[in-house]
């Protein structure tokens, strides 16, 4: 089936902006939690397991790159299934039906076998003491169930963004990214072990799956009970593969990229000590929240461009027009976000970590909070035209070029920690993003230049 298939180009719906209103909340409001909460941890749990935590919640994270790109494919298959006004027609049960399943053993494969990995060979982390070493390794085990759920939740997610529920959706993540900080921060107070953290962290995992499962079975008109045999049934290898093929080249980029963002961490870990990591996550986690609000606008421009890509290589070609007015429009408007809010965190930075975390950690960070500002203002900003590409079918092209950038960096990073330290990864980040924004524009607007081919499930 086509993408999407309308018979002419419609204005972008006011729907747009409030949806993106409630993506912009569901992004901002978990990532105050989350920046409250580091102090409190710091405190509480210590800087050695501060850093374990952090690095940690990267691994779990990192292996939700086994949505093998099902996540936006979802997305946008159920856009086109809705795009008449139907509800649960067949090809979107077909479509979320071939992903969950997939996902669901996919992950709980994954999560068996890094378990095994953990009993036989113990944890990759130099820590200071035996004990904390079988803390650590206990608090991986819990966190590892968290897998399964990230993929299926993956899923179900990517169906309710096609079908536009965002404000269900960010009603969901909110409570949800507050419990997820403040369930390691209550446990904390009474202990500092990092198992239970990672407990609180499963438990919330669990209760937001469920959440998301309601949703779905609301939407496609099933009980919840009958959910599962729906789903298994109108599963099938041909939908499957249809799927993957869009999504096998967006799993090259969830592959990449997250290596590509926190190689400089491991880096840290093993040439210094899991002490420095806490010195550099701190402010990275911080900062790197900055992309996650144009990342906001990116989740309900996705299935707008690729409705509009549909019609440009059908009937419209006037639609074309539209969605390079629509990209140009949010980059120029992010831009202009993203230039306030690093040029005043730069001119604050000092001073708000030394209120924050004292005036140690102020002086061993502050250059490199400022660095790492300005390198994920450009990381920002570069969302639109990876979206944009992604949205028109070119995941290839992302992919590849993400794939290029990899091996450069790490040897990058390498050095510039050798010669400058700390705040050399910083400037070896600031680099990369400027390459990979100036490279990701001129694709996009190469791109618009061509005769549109709309992507196919």
């Amino acid at each position: 089936m086509n993408l999407i298939s309308m018979p002419k180009t419609v204005p972008v719906p006011r729907k747009f902006l409030h949806s993106a209103l409630w993506s912009l909340m569901g992004t901002v409001v978990p990532m105050l939690a989350a920046l409250a909460a580091v102090p409190w941890l710091m405190h509480y749990l210590g800087q050695e397991r501060l850093g374990v935590l952090s690095l940690v919640w990267v691994v779990v994270g990192y292996f939700s790159f086994l949505d093998m790109g099902l996540g936006r494919a979802v997305t946008v298959a159920v856009a086109s299934a809705r795009s008449g006004g139907q509800h649960a027609v067949p090809d979107e049960l077909h479509v979320l039906g071939s992903a969950s399943v997939l996902l669901l053993a996919v992950g709980l494969a994954m999560a068996a076998v890094l378990g095994s990995c953990v009993l036989v060979w113990g944890v990759p982390f130099n820590l200071s003491s035996s004990e904390l070493m079988e803390e650590v390794r206990l608090a991986i085990l819990w966190m590892l169930p968290s897998l399964p759920l990230l993929l299926l939740s993956s899923a179900f997610r990517g169906h309710l963004e096609g079908v536009g529920a965002f404000k269900a959706l960010n009603l969901l993540r909110i409570p949800t990214g507050i419990l997820l900080v403040a369930g390691p921060c209550v446990i904390a107070y009474f202990s500092p072990s990092l198992v239970w953290a990672c407990v609180s962290i499963f438990l919330v995992r669990l209760l937001h799956l469920l959440v998301l499962w309601i949703l779905i079975a609301h939407e496609t008109g099933h009980a919840m009970g009958a959910m599962p045999a729906a789903l298994f049934r109108h599963s099938s290898w041909p939908w499957l593969r249809r799927l993957l093929t869009f999504g096998g080249w967006v799993t090259v980029s969830n592959v990449v990229g997250p290596v590509i963002v926190y190689v400089d961490r491991f880096v840290i870990g093993a040439t210094l000590a899991a002490s420095s990591v806490a010195v550099y996550a701190v402010p990275f986690d911080m900062v790197s929240r900055l992309p996650v609000l144009v990342a906001a606008l990116c989740s309900v421009l996705l299935p707008e461009l690729a409705r509009l890509s549909s019609l440009a290589s059908a009937t419209d070609p006037n639609a074309l027009r539209q969605a390079h007015q629509l990209v140009r429009r949010s980059s120029l408007f992010s831009a202009l976000v993203v230039a306030v809010l690093v040029i005043g965190g730069a001119w604050a930075a000092p001073w708000a970590l030394t209120w924050w975390l004292g005036a140690d950690f102020a002086q061993q960070s502050g250059t490199l909070t400022q660095v790492l500002l300005l390198a994920f203002g450009v990381n920002a900003v570069a969302q639109l035209p990876f979206t944009a590409l992604q949205a028109m079918g070119r995941v290839r092209a992302v992919a590849l070029l993400h794939s290029a950038e990899l091996v450069p960096y790490a040897v990058l990073v390498y050095f510039a920690i050798s010669w400058l330290g700390l705040v050399g990864a910083a400037w070896a980040w600031l680099l990369r993003s400027i390459v990979d924004y100036a490279v990701l524009t001129w694709m996009w607007h190469k791109q618009t230049k061509r005769h549109p081919v709309a992507v196919k499930f």
